[in-house]
């Protein structure tokens, strides 16, 4: 009910607009009720902007883990994409607040921020590897920057073909690496 009232005042009045006790209000709850559940607005509003984030980890956790990191990456990313855009026109909507507002998108990045760790550290099991290995990082940055690459091109252009959308990334990102110069691949032998 928190949420909802609040995204429906920021929607309707703008972001920096809305006061915590007016959210509260329209909640028919208490400011101090408010603090229990959110530390700000900003909050709030984060929660409505990251719904896959977190539909994500539960994705990549469920794989197996024999499953190579990016085939598990693609196959934890597409479900939560989609569960992330069930409501398309409220997303619509929510993002366009967050490309008008610093205040929610600092405060998106420091979430995303925590994301990109709990995915790396389910990287390090997957590879067996230890957390001084940068490879499980730069999969999870990888993972955000495929995230977002696939959100901003549905903004764009509204496809309902998750799957597809991603296996187009994906296909674009095995060109790039297979393009890299050979004394890359030296490097890592």
């Amino acid at each position: 009910a928190l949420s909802d009232a609040a995204l429906e005042l920021f929607l309707k009045h703008g972001f920096e607009a809305v006061t915590v006790e007016e959210i509260a209000q329209v909640a028919g709850v208490s400011r101090r009720t408010f603090f229990r559940y959110y530390k700000s607005k900003e909050d709030v509003m984060v929660e409505h902007l990251d719904r896959d984030g977190e539909r994500f980890i539960i994705e990549l956790a469920a794989r197996p883990l024999d499953e190579p990191p990016l085939l598990a990456i693609r196959n934890a990313l597409i479900p939560a994409i989609e569960y992330g855009l069930e409501q398309p026109n409220l997303v619509r909507d929510a993002t366009r607040l967050l490309r008008e507002t610093s205040t929610l998108r600092r405060a998106l990045m420091e979430r995303r921020n925590r994301f990109e760790e709990r995915i790396a550290a389910l990287m390090v099991q997957r590879l067996n590897t230890s957390s001084d290995d940068y490879t499980p990082m730069l999969l999870a940055f990888l993972t955000r920057a495929l995230n977002d690459t696939a959100f901003n091109a549905w903004y764009d252009h509204e496809t309902d073909d998750i799957a597809g959308l991603i296996d187009n990334l994906m296909s674009r990102l095995y060109i790039i690496v297979s393009n890299l110069p050979s004394e890359f691949k030296k490097l890592s032998e």
